[in-house]
């Protein structure tokens, strides 16, 4: 599966990240784990899933420089 970088929380390193899968289109998303049990509550994530934490800013910024056209 190839991937490319979209746009991230820093410019290099390991950061909160949103890729796009070459053959597919869909997005991948790199995130910190979600340590707040009490945040977690009520939400199901079935086997094969999991949940992760990105900054806002993130999607804001793909969709301002990638969407807004």
């Amino acid at each position: 599966m190839a991937v490319t970088r979209l746009v991230g929380e820093c410019e290099k390193g390991t950061c909160a990240t949103l890729y796009r899968v070459a053959e597919t289109g869909d997005l991948l998303v790199q995130g910190y784990d979600v340590e707040d049990a009490e945040a977690m509550v009520g939400v199901e994530i079935p086997a094969g899933e999991s949940v992760v934490r990105i900054p806002a800013g993130i999607i804001e910024r793909y969709a301002h420089e990638h969407l807004a056209r």
